[in-house]
C-alpha cells in the first residue's frame, strides 16, 4: 500500500485555508480514481519544537502504479493546481510505502494479549 501524504503549514488565516481547503481542493482530491482510504489529522501540539504544521491530508492507495494513476487522472490535475493555488507553498507533498499492522484483530475477542509480567517465572 502507498500513501499521499500533504503537510499543510500553519496558515495565516485558519478560516480561509479551511474554506478553500474543503471546497477547492477536496472535491478533486475525493474525485481521484484509486483512492482505498482517506485520513485527515488537524495538528495539536508538537512535541519536539514549535509547531510549524496545522494539517495532514492523506490518500491511500493499493500501489504506487495506482497512486501515479491518480495523480496523472484529470481529477489528480485539478487537484494538484487547486493545491498550488490555495496553499500557496505552505505545503509538503510525500510519498509513503505504508506497512500495516491490525493490532486489534489479533488475541481474543479481538483484543491484542500482552503479557506484563514474565511467564517463565
Amino acid at each position: 500500500m502507498y500513501k499521499l501524504i500533504i503537510l499543510f503549514r500553519t496558515p495565516k488565516d485558519i478560516g480561509k485555508f479551511e474554506e478553500d481547503w474543503s471546497h477547492k481542493f477536496v472535491p478533486f482530491a475525493d474525485a481521484m480514481p484509486g483512492v482505498l482510504r482517506v485520513e485527515i489529522s488537524t495538528f495539536e501540539q508538537d512535541l519536539t519544537m514549535p509547531l510549524i504544521f496545522y494539517k495532514t491530508h492523506e490518500l491511500y492507495f493499493a500501489s504506487r502504479a495506482a497512486l501515479d494513476e491518480a495523480l496523472n487522472s484529470d481529477a489528480g490535475k485539478q487537484a494538484g493546481k487547486a493545491l498550488q493555488k490555495m496553499a500557496q507553498g505552505g505545503y509538503q507533498l510525500l510519498l509513503a510505502d505504508v506497512l500495516e499492522e491490525d493490532r486489534q484483530r489479533e488475541g481474543v475477542d479481538g483484543v491484542a494479549k500482552i503479557s506484563s509480567t514474565d511467564e517463565t517465572d
